[in-house]
This record gives C-alpha cells, sequence and structure tokens, in this order.
C-alpha cells in the first residue's frame, strides 16, 4: 500500500509541473542554506572535544586587579601551575604552553614559523594529540628536544625519518624527539613546532627570569583534576591561593578563574588569546535563521497545497466513494510530502556539495558532506522526516476530511478555523521574510561601518612584513628599511612590535606616579615603536608632543599614552599627565604626549589604555606604505629585495 502512495506521489507530481517545481525549488534553497549552517554549527561546537579527558582539562585564566584597571587574561604566571599540583589533590597534573615565533632552518629550507611553542613534559599527558613518533613520556623532557608535525616533518626532511635530525630556530640547534599527527582543525592550540619547557628555563632562552615570578602572566597553563573535581570549591579557594603566593607589599589582586576547554573557543573573551576564537552569538542567530527557513519553507508548502483543494477535493471524493478510509487518505497526502521533501533534499545535497569550497574559502574552514559519517545522515534523515511531517499534516488532515458528496460537487469549503489558520500563516510567512529582510539590511549595516567607520589610524595600502626571529634583519634594520624605501611603489617604511588590529600585544607593568607622590599600578598593552610610526599611520597627539629623534632622551624613557590611559590613571586634565613619571622594565620613562584614542584591537571592543615607546631591540614587524597602481609589481620587487 505505502509502494503504492509512493508511486501515486510521483505521478501527481509529473502532471502537476508548475506546481511540484516551485515547492521543490522554494524547499531546495532552504535546506541548501540550512545543510551549510548546521555544518558550520557541528563544527564550532565540535573545538577540542576530540580530547580523551577533555570534560576534566580547564585552562587557568588571570583576572589582575590592580588600583588603576583589570586586565582580564588568558595567561598566568609560570609557578602557578606547578603550586596548584602540589597544593590542591584534586588536580592531577598541569602543562604551561609559551606560544613564540623564530626562523627555522634545516640544511638549505629556512621558513619564518609562527606556531612554536614551549611546552611541558606533561603535554601529551594533558592533550590527546597523536604521537607518531617518538616516546610521548620523554619526548618533551630534555632541553633541546623538539617535536613537530607530520607536514612540518614532511617540509623539511622530505620522505627521511626526522626523529634525530636537527634543526635550528632562532640560530639554537634542536633535536627532534617526537612526530605528531597534524593538529585537528577543531583545536584551538595550533603548532607546528612543541620545544621542552626544560629549554625555556635555560638562561639564553630569555625566559628563564620568569619561572620564579608570579606577576607575569606569560604561560597558557592547563590542569587535568580528577573526575567529578568540585570546580566551584576549587574557585572558591583561589583568593587564598592568591594571597599565599603575593609579593610582600603588592597591591596587585589576582583573580584565578577555571575555563572549561571544551568552552573556551566559544565562550571565552580574554586577552592574549593562543589561538581561533569563536562567538557563541553567532550560532544561536544562526540556529534561529535556520529555523525560520525551515518554517517559511514548510508555510510556503502549505499554502500552495490549499490553493488547490478546489481540484484535490473531488479527487478526495471519488477515494472515498471507492471506500478509501480517512487514514488512507492521510498517508497519501504525506507519502506526498516525503517525495517533495526527498527530491528536495537531494538536490539540496548536491548543490551544497558543488559549493562547499566556496563556503570554506568564506568561512576558512575545512568542512566536507560526508555521508559515511552516522551523525550527518541522521541528520539529513531527521530533517527530512521533520519537513515531511510539518509541511504534509495540514494538507493530509483538512483534505482527508471532506465528505464525500460535497466533494464530488466541487463544492467543498474550509471552515472558519481553517480559514483563519491559513491567514495566519500566510501573515507569520510574510512576518518572518521581513523580519530576516531587516537583519540582512543590519548586517550589511554593520558591515559597512566597519569599512567606513573612522578607526582613528589609516592603514590604507600598507604592507605589513613580520619578521620575528630573524636576527639578520634586527641587526641592520636601518639599512634594510632603506633599501625597501628605494623600491618604487614604496612610499615609506616604519618598523614596531605591533600594527592596530594585532591582538598579540603583550603588558607592562608601569607605576605612574601622580601628582601628590603616591603611585598608581597599573598594566597595559605598550606598541613599541620608532619615530615614523605616528607619522606612517596617521595616530593624532591631542597633547603633548611626537616621539622625535630631535629628543635624544626618546630613545630612552619618553613615552606616548592614548586618552582612555589617561582617564584610568585618574587624570582628569590630559595636559596633567604631561611630565608625569612612570616606572617600568627595564628602565623607567616619562609621559611627553597623549595620543587620540584610535581602535587598536577592532571596533567590535571599546578603546583600551595604551602607550607607546621606543625600543628598536623589540621590533618584530615592518609596515610599508604603498602608492601607485601597479601594487602586484611592487609587491613582487619586495619580494625579491626581501629574499636578497
Amino acid at each position: 500500500m505505502q509502494i503504492h502512495n509512493f508511486k501515486y506521489a510521483l505521478r501527481n507530481i509529473t502532471r502537476n509541473k508548475l506546481y511540484a517545481a516551485i515547492n521543490i525549488g522554494g524547499l531546495t534553497i532552504s535546506l541548501v542554506a540550512v545543510f551549510f549552517m548546521a555544518l558550520y554549527i557541528k563544527d564550532e561546537l565540535s573545538f577540542d572535544r576530540f580530547h580523551k579527558d577533555a570534560q576534566n582539562i580547564y585552562r587557568i585564566a588571570d583576572d589582575k586587579q590592580t588600583p588603576g584597571v583589570t586586565i582580564r587574561s588568558a595567561q598566568s604566571a609560570a609557578p602557578v601551575g606547578p603550586a596548584l599540583r602540589n597544593e590542591y589533590p584534586a588536580v592531577k597534573d598541569f602543562v604551561r604552553l609559551i606560544l613564540t615565533e623564530g626562523l627555522a632552518k634545516s640544511g638549505d629550507k629556512i621558513f619564518e614559523e609562527r606556531r612554536i611553542y614551549y611546552a611541558d613534559a606533561s603535554f601529551f599527558n594533558i592533550f590527546s594529540f597523536s604521537l607518531i613518533d617518538g616516546d610521548k613520556a620523554n619526548a618533551l623532557k630534555d632541553p633541546g628536544s623538539i617535536v613537530i608535525t607530520a607536514s612540518t616533518a614532511s617540509k623539511y626532511f622530505g620522505n627521511d625519518d626526522a626523529i634525530g635530525k636537527q634543526i635550528s630556530i632562532d640560530g639554537r640547534n634542536f633535536k627532534v624527539s617526537g612526530v605528531v599527527a597534524d593538529v585537528p582543525a577543531n583545536s584551538q592550540i595550533e603548532f607546528d613546532f612543541l620545544i621542552s619547557m626544560a629549554t625555556a628555563e635555560q638562561k639564553e632562552s630569555g625566559y628563564d627570569w620568569l619561572f620564579d615570578n608570579w606577576y607575569s602572566n606569560n604561560f597558557h597553563t592547563y590542569i587535568k583534576v580528577e573526575e567529578n573535581a568540585d570546580i566551584k570549591k576549587l574557585s572558591a579557594e583561589m583568593k587564598a591561593f592568591d594571597l599565599r603566593h603575593r609579593e610582600t607589599g603588592s597591591t596587585t589582586v589576582h583573580q584565578y578563574a577555571f575555563e572549561k576547554l571544551t568552552e573556551i573557543y566559544l565562550h571565552s573573551d580574554r586577552q592574549d588569546q593562543i589561538g581561533k576564537t569563536g562567538n557563541a552569538s553567532n550560532l544561536y542567530i544562526f540556529s534561529a535563521i535556520a529555523i525560520f527557513l525551515i518554517v517559511i519553507a514548510c508555510i510556503n508548502f502549505v499554502n500552495l497545497s490549499t490553493a488547490r483543494f478546489a481540484a484535490r477535493s473531488k479527487e478526495v471524493g471519488v477515494k472515498k466513494v471507492a471506500g478509501a478510509s480517512r487514514k488512507q487518505i492521510m498517508q497519501q497526502f504525506f507519502a506526498e510530502s516525503f517525495v517533495l521533501t526527498g527530491i528536495a533534499t537531494g538536490a539540496a545535497l548536491i548543490i551544497a556539495y558543488g559549493l562547499m569550497p566556496v563556503f570554506n574559502n568564506f568561512t576558512g574552514k575545512t568542512i566536507v558532506i560526508d555521508l559515511l559519517q552516522p551523525i550527518q545522515v541522521l541528520g539529513i534523515v531527521g530533517l527530512l522526516i521533520v519537513i515531511s511531517l510539518l509541511a504534509g499534516a495540514y494538507p493530509a488532515v483538512i483534505l482527508s476530511g471532506f465528505k464525500p458528496i460535497v466533494s464530488l460537487k466541487g463544492k467543498a469549503t474550509s471552515s472558519g478555523w481553517s480559514i483563519s489558520f491559513r491567514k495566519a500563516l500566510v501573515v507569520f510567512q510574510f512576518a518572518t521574510s521581513v523580519i530576516l529582510a531587516i537583519c540582512t539590511i543590519v548586517v550589511y549595516r554593520q558591515m559597512d561601518f566597519l569599512q567606513r567607520k573612522d578607526r582613528g589610524f589609516n592603514s590604507t595600502q600598507t604592507m605589513v612584513i613580520n619578521f620575528e626571529g630573524d636576527r639578520s634583519v634586527r641587526a641592520r634594520l636601518e639599512s634594510v628599511k632603506a633599501k625597501l624605501s628605494n623600491i618604487r611603489g614604496v612610499e615609506a617604511v616604519t618598523a614596531s612590535s605591533n600594527v592596530p588590529g594585532d591582538t598579540k600585544q603583550g603588558g607592562w607593568s608601569m607605576d605612574f606616579a601622580k601628582l601628590n607622590g603616591d603611585t598608581l599600578q597599573t598594566e597595559m598593552p605598550i606598541y613599541l615603536v620608532d619615530f615614523n610610526f605616528n607619522k606612517q599611520y596617521g595616530i593624532s597627539v591631542v597633547e603633548g608632543r611626537e616621539l622625535s629623534a630631535a629628543y635624544p632622551a626618546d630613545t630612552i624613557e619618553s613615552m606616548l599614552i592614548n586618552e582612555t590611559a589617561v582617564r584610568k590613571l585618574g587624570i582628569t586634565d590630559p595636559s596633567q599627565a604631561i611630565g608625569v613619571k612612570v616606572g617600568m622594565y627595564p628602565n623607567n620613562a616619562k609621559i611627553v604626549g597623549v595620543l587620540k584614542d584610535f581602535h587598536f584591537e577592532g571596533l567590535q571592543k571599546a578603546v583600551t589604555p595604551l602607550a607607546m615607546r621606543i625600543m628598536p631591540g623589540n621590533f618584530r614587524v615592518l609596515s610599508l606604505k604603498l602608492k601607485g597602481n601597479d601594487l602586484r609589481n611592487t609587491i613582487k620587487n619586495i619580494e625579491s629585495q626581501w629574499s636578497s
């Protein structure tokens, strides 16, 4: 009987091609969008869940409070992890990470690498990254040991066995002690190299002084706790933990927070993230849009079906006279709905599969439609059944309820509540469409706002070159800048530690001397710049003066801060900030100018405090201002000069 219903449904579709085309077309378009959003949401929710003990892994964050400002950092100090393990039985183990960059070399292969971490030997005990070759207990144990990913091993050593091979980073030699499988795309922690933390503890690393320092937050610390550990209880004990380890006389309060590994990607908005982050709000929005699209498609199906009531009523009358029950007629309409939805689903899958490369390029993901994955198959089948039932329920119930005599006369009419229900569906459909249209306009205007809003600096036709770790560039920086400046199409060159939009800036501890002689300790990001930086980026000074080579002291002690930093320090008039002494590492400074606030982090964030000073030894990027229309040739010449 069911096979007969499906055959009849196909025959009915071929007889009413326009009706079928409109129904199938509407469903197909909606389903393509729904498939993309569902796959995107699934991918976002999957981050870091591949780790075996993911539910028991937490990152230690530090909300550092000073009298002037609170820094909500994803990082913590080096001693925090060991202290937690030693003082709290619930903490089984810890691992610390330091993200760095460098110039890697093996033989004649040289690459600038951005995904290098120092990691404790416990790394593979905490995380479930698959070690292909090497001993996970000892791979990161000894100084000078390095673990690389499979693709990195292929890049530097080809098909040769990488274990035991030498590779240098920033002129320091390392011995490959392990090869790990490439990091999954749904991992927030992304790396190509893992250097043993024992290496960072050596004096020549430059990190050795941090390991006994409770103030400098330079480590991403993760802990693994006992199964069913009471994290709320552990969090409540962190105030006492801070008091026990706080330096004598320090006014800084450390509020340690435990961020669950599986929630970091979508829910953490702290500074100093080490990897990519998502946005849970986007998933809620996409989910709502997907539901709206399905509902609109179902309503469209119902409205088209009810528009053919007169023609279908005679058909129902004949079948009832022939002895068909209401249940059998309902089954027929549900079968018809299932066939239409099935065709639309198949068409949507084909279209989505073809558009997947475009979608991945747009989102920066590597999502695939894999019908061998049970979860994807179940999702598609479930969606097919739900839409078929929702779209077919109303026509099946109403049409199967017509009386045979009235139906055969062609005078079948709907009841008052049925007419009201159809009107309500139409109103809801149009209202939802209007809401989606308004949302589209709002998103477009927001994107337009991001493009047109004055961010307080000018980055038009600016090319940024990151030379972190390349000591040869640092050693002859002025010569490199001069050679790049002589290239046709290059208008100006400036060097700095950061550029606007770079979220990797670090924090420095500063004591600002107030007018009454008291001190106010605060912490803020600092851009280390050369004398051309503000002019090239068009950043204005509202009080005081720019940093200038005309003032010899500017390379030693002078500093600029922005308007927000002035307010955070409790100074109401920017002019009163000029001349204020600042105590900071490695030497004291004096404020000589106040910068007009500019959005150096992004328009989605309020402007935060920022400082600038001259420290050439800490530059890591070059900003090239380009001019002219032949940008392709200019960039080619820059690449050629850089390679030389």
